[in-house]
Formats: C-alpha cells, structure tokens, sequence
C-alpha cells in the first residue's frame, strides 16, 4: 500500500559497504510506502563510494515510481569529504556535477533525477 506521507530514513553512522544491504532495504522499503522520504545523514561517521551509489540508485528508483527523495541538510562531515574527493562537490560544499544540486539541496524535484 503507498501512502501519502513523508517518512524519514536515518542512515546509521557506518554507511558504507558493510551496512548497505540494510540501508538499501530500508530506503526501498520507505520509497515504496510513501510519496515523500527524506533521508537523515547527520549521524554518518564513514562513508564510501558504496553510500554515494545507494542514495543516487534510490533517487532514482523514487522518481521512477513518480516518488520524492531529498536530504534532510546538505552533508557534514565525512560523507561532505567523500562527496568533495570524488568532484560532486567543491571545497565549500558547491555543486560542481549535473545533477550534484542533490547534495546541497533539502527538497527534490520529481522528475529531475540525473
């Protein structure tokens, strides 16, 4: 059953490789059952290029079912630091890829998936 609601996914504190089969569930899990997720990586203290793909993939998968998924704020800490060495964003935390406003931005655009 699809709601209408919003719903938010904390992502735990290792995002990376090791936690992904459960951040990838629950974030299926919440695309499916709401309109809108947003998705809290305030509590993030590792990440890797696997973290990147799994929020990028379900982006996608959202706008794909006609769903929103955003950021609760614009990274901190070592996901910003990932994000930064891998060029989506600038040393100030800048959009610098098409499609790298996800990061900076707290709201999504149905249909702007890059």
């Amino acid at each position: 059953m699809t709601g209408t609601s919003s719903h938010t996914v904390q992502l735990p504190g290792d995002a990376g490789l090791r936690a992904a089969q459960d951040i990838a569930a629950a974030l299926r899990e919440a695309i499916t059952a709401n309109s809108a997720v947003t998705v809290d990586t305030s509590a993030v203290t590792s990440a890797d290029l696997t973290t990147i793909q799994l929020l990028l993939s379900a982006r996608k998968f959202a706008d794909h079912l006609g769903r929103s998924l955003s950021l609760a704020a614009s990274p901190q800490g070592p996901l910003q630091a990932l994000l930064t060495e891998l060029g989506f964003l600038g040393s100030s935390g800048q959009p610098l890829a098409e499609g790298s406003a996800f990061w900076t931005s707290t709201s999504s655009v149905k249909g702007k998936a890059q």
